[in-house]
């Protein structure tokens, strides 16, 4: 019976397989439907969204085509052009959308894919039609806000040219009173803003008056572009006088600033003097009386009665006269602390010198049939060196040659000592 039944294994086997495949194919063929759903699902509420666009969008152009004829009724065809063609674009706009919709729409049928594109195109041009129209809406209206309120901004507006009138005034006497005490190149950045707000405020003026002669003559005329006009002509003076009077403070304040720097170049140059009167060098001594002239001058020149200041450049040049005498001061003391150190070190260069010569000198003496002429000529070369330091001015130079005398008189002993010794 076994061999009867040998092909049930593999019966079993098969079935296993089959349904295996059974259900990965299953699996799959949901998949791809539960997918189709989604992307059905998507597209269907996109085509709402459309539809929902091309009607808002189809009202807004409606209602704008309406809010047109208003405007040019109120403001006129010049003020009003803007809006017309952005009318005429968003019209434009809308007619393509609805050619889209209708291809949607007609008997010849689409992929998913271009159904979803050409929804997508159609929400698109309704967005931007009925955005751009929204915006021309918004300006008309806060425009009209701005007419509505035109008789109490109006009056505003001619109490502020009034009162920059008065600081125009105020503006041109500061110019002529800081002209006595600073130079044209202090004045340079504000003492033109008299004049351009005086143009300015000018503008303003003829803007309120022009607004003012438009109501007195037909009570609600637009008078927005004059209000416009008065409002950017009374910034631009208003900046131009706010720079007069910084720029006042500034002068004083550097002014302020100058003479404290001009005191502290007092007590530089008094140091300076100072340092000089104690140099041993003619050299750093001349140096110096160069440069203390030098910030001198400057000084003086700045603290002249009857001289206009430009504080900002009149600093530059002390700083700069003020930067020179530091160098040289600080060369100065440099040198003066070498030559210090020269002087401190060179007692002990001549006792050292003097004592190894003397201790060479007893040695040959002691064996003078022995030593040879190289070591008393290295001797005799350094008891000169000795000399020359006793007698030299300069204690660097000094320092140096005493040095070199103890050199020498170390290589003589060596020498003496070696002779001696192999003679």
């Amino acid at each position: 019976m076994t061999g009867d039944l040998w092909w049930v294994p593999s019966a079993i086997l098969l079935a296993f397989v089959v349904l295996g495949v059974t259900l990965i194919v299953g699996s799959a063929r949901r998949r791809r439907r539960d997918r189709e759903q989604a992307e059905a699902a998507i597209t269907s509420e996109r085509a709402r969204a459309a539809a929902i666009a091309l009607v808002r969008a189809d009202d807004q152009v409606g209602s704008a085509t309406d809010e047109l004829g208003f405007a040019v009724a109120q403001f006129g065809e010049p003020a009003t052009r803007e809006f017309a063609t952005a009318l005429d674009l968003s019209r434009r706009q809308l007619r393509d959308a609805f050619a889209l919709q209708q291809k949607l729409d007609d008997s010849i049928p689409e992929t998913e894919s271009q159904r979803r594109r050409l929804t997508e195109q159609i929400i698109s041009l309704a967005a931007e039609a009925t955005t751009r129209l929204a915006e021309q809406d918004r300006a008309f209206t806060a425009r009209r806000g701005v007419e509505r309120d035109a008789p109490l901004r109006l009056e505003q507006l001619i109490r502020r040219v009034d009162r920059l009138t008065d600081r125009l005034a105020a503006g041109s006497a500061s110019i002529d009173r800081l002209g006595l005490s600073y130079s044209a190149g202090a004045l340079a950045a504000i003492s033109g803003n008299v004049g351009k707000a005086r143009v300015a405020l000018g503008q303003a003026k003829q803007a309120t008056d022009a607004g003012a002669a438009h109501l007195a003559a037909v009570p609600g005329y637009p008078i927005g572009d004059e209000l416009a006009a008065a409002e950017l002509g009374l910034f631009q003076a208003g900046k131009l006088l706010d720079a007069i009077e910084t720029g006042e403070d500034q002068l004083h304040i550097g002014y302020a600033t100058l003479t404290k720097a001009l005191d502290s170049a007092d007590a530089e140059i008094a140091e300076a003097r100072t340092l000089r009167d104690g140099q041993d060098q003619s050299v750093s001594a001349t140096e110096l009386n160069r440069v203390i002239a030098a910030a001198d001058a400057i000084v003086a020149e700045l603290r002249h009665p009857s001289r206009v200041s430009d504080p900002a450049a009149d600093l530059a040049r002390l700083r700069q006269v003020l930067d020179g005498l530091d160098v040289t001061r600080s060369e100065a003391r440099n040198q003066q602390l070498r030559l210090d150190n020269a002087r401190a070190a060179l007692a002990g260069a001549l006792l050292a010198a003097r004592s190894q010569g003397s201790v060479t000198r007893d040695f040959i003496a002691s064996h003078s049939g022995r030593v040879g002429a190289e070591a008393r000529t290295r001797l005799a070369e350094s008891e000169r060196l000795i000399a020359l330091a006793e007698a030299e001015a300069d204690p660097v130079t000094a320092l140096d040659a005493a040095r070199r005398a103890m050199t020498l008189a170390t290589d003589a002993d060596a020498l003496a000592r070696y002779d001696a010794r192999f003679a």
